[in-house]
């Protein structure tokens, strides 16, 4: 391990770690990654009943698995490799070019902390502030969105439509296109990509027979048409989407990385008309919003896996509809002393914070309420 003790005053205190990366996918500089510490194999002393040293020493791609176990940043950028590859990362404790999704200022008056996402549309980028701790980054460096800028433009209340119309999709959104370069021709719109975080059809949600649901993903930008429109190559369905713009070269900027408890990353999840949708284990779960549901959506919030573990809920945009209720299959323990068995989270800005204890000797533990606003807690 790198600890850089020896450095001019200029250079960041930078904790570097060599790792195994046995993924085939390229690794963009800046990606967070976890411990894979579950890996097993199927060799002598590879088994899940052997102390295989491989466990701390291999590293995937964030997802909703591994997202309790953040090891750090990619150095640099890696090629793929179909067998794997040796990879170096920076550490939490210090500081590192993070690949970002979102605005960022070095103002400690506007400071926002960002956390890695597991999301597949984005995993490893640092977008929406989740929970301190490993996994979440402090921005040492101001990377303000701007019109042709590394951070260009994001709608992530749910407002922002999209509609096919073969060859193409456009998506719609006050001052998109100027922002990707709609009246200037000094920039040119396939140097970005949007990444849609999550969304459904207005109509029904998401209906499963009638409905659509965004396709997630991670697309070009093929033209911008109007101030208020771009282009994309893919049907992801007609709908009202959260989303976010980007230069194709991947921003990063200067952060400290956060050490302490695992913060347990962050995830958008999209409400879906009379269906569930779950969320990860951990960490905070942040619901794309901004269209209507007519029958509840739904999720079960799983028991807690250690003591003093948090989970965070919140609200990007609000339901034109009905809700998204959370049962709390093991309880939770409100202040005032009353048992809360379910949770409904329906507008923008709704959050609930929960710990999990009383796994200390052995019995089963239970959530009880830190912090929330708006929303309804029944018994």
């Amino acid at each position: 391990m790198d600890r850089n003790l020896v450095k001019h005053f200029n250079q960041a205190p930078m904790f570097k770690r060599r790792l195994w990366f046995p993924g085939s996918t390229a690794i963009r500089k800046g990606m967070g990654l976890c411990y894979d510490l579950d890996v097993a194999g199927t060799g002598t002393g590879e088994l899940a009943t052997d102390g295989w040293g491989r466990r701390g020493n291999s590293v995937a791609v964030p997802d909703t698995t591994n997202n309790l176990a953040f090891a750090g940043v990619s150095s640099q950028y890696y090629k793929a490799k179909a067998n794997g590859q040796m990879i170096d990362i920076y550490e939490p404790g210090g500081l590192a070019e993070v690949a970002v999704g979102l605005p960022t200022s070095l103002l400690i008056t506007a400071q926002t902390p960002l956390t890695c996402s597991v999301n597949p549309a984005d995993a490893g980028r640092f977008t929406f502030q989740g929970l301190p701790g490993r996994g979440t980054a402090i921005p040492l460096q101001t990377k303000a969105a701007a019109t042709g800028g590394d951070i260009t433009f994001a709608s992530t209340d749910g407002t922002a439509s999209s509609a096919w119309s073969s060859p193409s999709l456009t998506i719609t959104k006050t001052g998109i296109g100027t922002a990707c370069g709609y009246g200037d021709d000094d920039i040119d719109p396939t140097e970005f990509v949007v990444v849609i975080l999550g969304g459904a059809d207005n109509a029904t949600g998401g209906d499963a027979t009638t409905g659509e649901m965004a396709t997630k993903g991670e697309y070009p930008v093929v033209t911008a048409p109007s101030a208020d429109t771009v282009t994309i190559a893919t049907d992801i369905g007609d709908c009202k989407i959260t989303l976010y713009v980007i230069k194709n070269t991947y921003p990063t900027v200067l952060c400290y990385l956060m050490d302490g408890e695992e913060s347990g990353l962050q995830e958008t999840i999209s409400p879906r008309d009379a269906l569930a949708a779950q969320s990860m284990v951990g960490g905070s779960s942040f619901l794309c919003w901004g269209y209507t549901v007519t029958a509840d959506s739904s999720a079960t919030l799983a028991a807690g896996l250690r003591n003093g573990q948090r989970k965070l809920f919140g609200c990007l945009g609000t339901s034109g509809g009905q809700d998204w209720v959370l049962t709390i299959a093991s309880g939770i323990d409100h202040v005032d002393g009353g048992n809360c068995a379910s949770i409904t989270f329906d507008t923008a800005a709704d959050f609930l914070l929960m710990e999990w204890n009383g796994m200390f000797t052995g019995s089963a533990g239970q959530w009880q309420s830190v912090a929330w606003r708006a929303v309804t807690i029944a018994g």
